[in-house]
C-alpha cells in the first residue's frame, strides 16, 4: 500500500471564481426538493438560498472559472489512485448568508490536512472558502475523502465524531420523498458525475441503478432540518455537518431525525425509510437565536 504525507498539504486547485444568478438558486432548491410551501426558496421576489447551496462550488462545474468538465476538488490535484475512495464527511460553515439573487464569488480548494485510519487507509481533508467582491468570507466546505489505497503512518489519527444522539426519540422529525428522476434534476447544479445518471456506468461499479449525489442528500437534510428547527429563516444557519454513509437510490422514502441538544444546537441523521439505514448519519446543526 503506498503511503502519504504532510508534504500534500497545501495542495491546491488554484483561485477561481463561482458566478451564479436568481435561477440558479432556484434550480438547487428544486433539485434538494424544496416544496409549494417553500416558495421562499422558489420565487425571486423575497427569495432566500437554501445554506447548503454553498457547496456547488466544491463538488460541481457550472459558472465555475476557469471552466471544468467534470466535478473536482484539491484531492483531484494529488493524482491519486482513487479506487475505493469515497466522499466520507462534509461540514460548511456560514459566515454570512449566502445572496439569493446571485454573485461572482473568489475561491479555491486547499488540502488542510492527512490522516491516518490505522492500517485502513487514511482521509485527505480539503476546505474551500468563497469570498464575495467586498473581500468578506462567505462560506467554508470541509471535506474528507477517504483514500483506500493509501496509508498515513506519519500523519495523526482521524479524529473521533464526537456526536451522540440523546438517549430518546428524536424531538422532531421530516419525513420527505426523493423522486426517480432527482439525480438528474440536481445534476443540473453542476455535479456531472456519471455514476447518478447513466445506468450502464452505475452497473459496471456494482451499483442496482444510478445513485443519489452524496450532496444533495445533504441539501435535502439541510432544507429539512431548517423546516423542523428554524422555518422560513434558512439565513440563521451557521455550521451544517454530517457524515456519509450508505448510498441512496432515487425513489426513496426518507426521515430526518432531530434531537435538541442546546438552544442553538442540534444532532441529526438522515434515515432512508426502505432500509432502516442512515443515509447520512451523526449529524449536527448550529444557528443564530
Amino acid at each position: 500500500m503506498s503511503e502519504l504525507t504532510n508534504a500534500v498539504i497545501g495542495t491546491t486547485t488554484g483561485k477561481q471564481t463561482f458566478e451564479y444568478t436568481w435561477r440558479d438558486m432556484v434550480l438547487y432548491a428544486l433539485g434538494v426538493g424544496a416544496k409549494e410551501d417553500e416558495m421562499e426558496y422558489l420565487y425571486e421576489k423575497k427569495l432566500k438560498a437554501i445554506p447548503s447551496f454553498g457547496v456547488v462550488p466544491y463538488w460541481g462545474t457550472f459558472g465555475i472559472t476557469p471552466y471544468r468538465d467534470i466535478p473536482q476538488n484539491a484531492v483531484r490535484c494529488l493524482n491519486l489512485d482513487l479506487k475505493g475512495s469515497l466522499h466520507m464527511t462534509h461540514e460548511i460553515l456560514i459566515h454570512k448568508p449566502i445572496n439569493p439573487m446571485g454573485d461572482k464569488l473568489t475561491f479555491e480548494d486547499v488540502v488542510a490536512n492527512v490522516y491516518d485510519r490505522n492500517g485502513k487507509g487514511s482521509v485527505v481533508r480539503t476546505e474551500l472558502t468563497a469570498y464575495d467582491q467586498t473581500g468578506d468570507k462567505v462560506f467554508t466546505n470541509i471535506g474528507d475523502i477517504y483514500c483506500k489505497l493509501y496509508n498515513a503512518p506519519a500523519c495523526e489519527s482521524y479524529p473521533k465524531n464526537e456526536v451522540i444522539f440523546p438517549d430518546r426519540d428524536p424531538d422532531c422529525v421530516e419525513k420527505d420523498f426523493v423522486p426517480n428522476t432527482q439525480s438528474f434534476l440536481y445534476r443540473l447544479s453542476g455535479d456531472t458525475n456519471r455514476t447518478h445518471v447513466d445506468l450502464e456506468y452505475a452497473a459496471s461499479l456494482g451499483f442496482e441503478k444510478q445513485i443519489m449525489q452524496g450532496l444533495c442528500t445533504f441539501g435535502y437534510a439541510c432544507r429539512m432540518s431548517i423546516k423542523q428547527l428554524f422555518p422560513k429563516e434558512p439565513e440563521r444557519m451557521k455550521r451544517f455537518g454530517v457524515q456519509i454513509r450508505n448510498i441512496l437510490y432515487p425513489g426513496t422514502a426518507i426521515e430526518v431525525q432531530l434531537w435538541r441538544v442546546g438552544e442553538n444546537k442540534a444532532y441529526f441523521r438522515l434515515m432512508n425509510l426502505s432500509t432502516g439505514k442512515p443515509a447520512l448519519d451523526k449529524g449536527f446543526i448550529e444557528f443564530n437565536s
